[in-house]
């Protein structure tokens, strides 16, 4: 055997990393084919708000906008703010 042949492959980066808040919040609302102005406007939102919440720059700490993102984006409370480990 040689040397190449002994050596462990390289470490794959994980096929699914884990999603934040903010990518979630994008994620569902492509998936509902909303636009960023139109989603911020259902929730009584800015357009800036809903960029800064899909970047992770603000949280959204209002369980009642919670609420409110998650009916317009379709899904239950659970499903919005589920923490992937």
């Amino acid at each position: 055997m040689t040397a190449a042949t002994l050596t462990r492959p390289a470490r794959r980066a994980a096929a699914n990393p884990p999603a934040t808040f903010g990518a979630t919040v994008a994620r569902l609302r492509r998936r509902r084919g909303l636009s960023q102005v139109v989603c911020a406007q259902l929730v009584g939102r800015s357009e800036t708000w809903l960029a800064k919440v899909e970047h992770d720059r603000i949280p959204v700490d209002r369980l009642s906008v919670l609420r409110d993102l998650a009916r317009v984006l379709g899904v239950d409370l659970a499903t919005l703010i589920e923490v992937v480990p």
